[in-house]
């Protein structure tokens, strides 16, 4: 029997829009582990790890610390490493480090951080990252073994203000203090803008028998983050350099030999700039770089390899991930979306990190985050069950570390935790 004009238009149109519906409906995103995360899942049953665990990749971090030492090769000498405490919240990957590289330079940002530190190195040489308010370092100094350390520690003046409070500081409790001043070399952050502030700054300090200055700190993470578009970071560049010897000039100008100063500039996000520009610098900060979250994949940090995971266990694996109140809907959502398919509850969540296994997990709109059980919804693709692990890598180091209790160092090679390294109490 054949077909009517009319009922073959209706067919046409019919098929037109159930073939564009096709073209619409998304595709299957998920995948299951590669082999480097099965053989870290195998790794974490193995050491009884059954709970949202950091995890780092020695040999990510080996390769991280050669790149370091590769690039501050460059200069000759080679740049002293600065390590930002804050980043590397624990004294075992400090110890690491710091023997890697033969460095006991340390950044700190708080004053527990600052005591757990020089504890361990009584000898190391310790420059604070951020001003600390006046109330705080009085309390610390009220401590015979803190004050016992002082000349170890250089701290950071952002203001004729802040000079001022220090300068009662160390009249109340009869010390030296080591100073050092922040400059603003373009990141606006803080610090000393006008160089007559500064220079009236330096020259208060330089009179005051309880003051000694030490250098200057000068942080520039905005370059980074400049495009190569119409020069933009070199012409940052250029403008921070300008800036850090309009600086070193008002020192100079009072007698101070720059070779004799801490000349501390840098972090993670432009260390490699200087190693590879003219710079004022006699020394680096470098921190999250060793271990790479998500946040610093930049340019500038483009040898570097992600050293470090999130791994948690699927407490819930669901074969249909039920919408609360529309349960009816249920099959078409599912018949529509394959990435809806399953819902993933996860020990945990709310973390300042990312999915990066199995591959194609997008977090639920409805439930949204939760520190608790978190719902990733997924298809059938990532063959996830109950107590197999999903994987994150964090966007920070400082704060994410820290929520987690001990660092577990996982070795691929040998596909097994070697050690677990304990980390501070607080962050920065």
């Amino acid at each position: 029997m054949s077909l009517s004009r009319r009922q073959l238009m209706v067919a046409t149109g019919c098929g037109v829009i159930v073939g564009g519906a096709a073209l619409l409906k998304p595709h299957d995103n998920g995948a299951p582990h590669n082999a480097y995360f099965v053989g870290l899942t195998q790794a974490l049953k193995k050491a009884g790890l059954a709970q949202p665990t950091l995890v780092i990749d020695k040999h990510a971090l080996e390769h991280n610390i050669q790149q370091v030492q590769q690039n501050i090769a460059q200069k000759q000498p080679a740049l002293p490493v600065r390590l930002v405490v804050k980043s590397l919240p624990s004294l075992a990957l400090l110890d690491y480090l710091s023997t890697r590289l033969h460095t006991q330079r340390f950044m700190v940002f708080n004053l527990p951080m600052l005591s757990t530190v020089l504890a361990q190195y009584p000898q190391g040489d310790f420059l604070l990252g951020k001003p600390i308010a006046a109330l705080a370092v009085q309390e610390w100094l009220k401590v015979d073994a803190n004050r016992a350390a002082l000349p170890k520690i250089q701290w950071l003046i952002d203001s004729i203000e802040r000079l001022n409070e220090y300068t009662q500081l160390a009249a109340q409790f009869n010390v030296m203090l080591n100073v050092n001043f922040e400059i603003d070399v373009g990141l606006h952050r803080g610090g000393f803008t006008q160089m007559q502030n500064l220079a009236s700054a330096v020259k208060a300090a330089k009179y005051n028998s309880q003051l000694k200055i030490t250098g200057l700190m000068g942080y520039e993470a905005h370059i980074g983050k400049m495009p190569s578009i119409l020069n933009m970071q070199q012409r940052a560049w250029d403008s921070m350099q300008a800036t850090y010897q309009q600086a070193l000039a008002v020192l100079e100008k009072e007698g101070y030999d720059p070779a004799q100063l801490t000349l501390n500039s840098g972090g993670s996000p432009t260390y490699t700039l200087h190693t590879q520009r003219l710079t004022l610098a006699n020394e680096v900060s470098i921190g999250t770089a060793f271990v790479q979250p998500f946040d610093f994949d930049m340019a500038t940090l483009s040898q570097h390899q992600a050293a470090c995971f999130i791994a948690t266990p699927v407490l819930k694996a669901l074969d249909h991930a039920l919408i609360p109140a529309i349960e009816w809907a249920d099959g078409l959502r599912r018949w529509w979306d394959a990435n809806n398919q399953h819902g993933y509850f996860i020990h945990g969540g709310n973390w300042l990190a990312k999915p990066v296994s199995p591959q194609g997990l997008a977090l639920s709109a409805l439930y949204g985050r939760s520190s608790n059980q978190e719902l990733w919804l997924g298809s059938a693709s990532q063959h996830l069950q109950v107590n197999d692990y999903v994987f994150f890598r964090p966007q920070q180091s400082e704060a994410v570390f820290l929520q987690f209790g001990d660092i577990v160092l996982f070795d691929k090679e040998k596909s097994q935790i070697v050690d677990k390294w304990p980390v501070f109490s607080m962050s920065a």
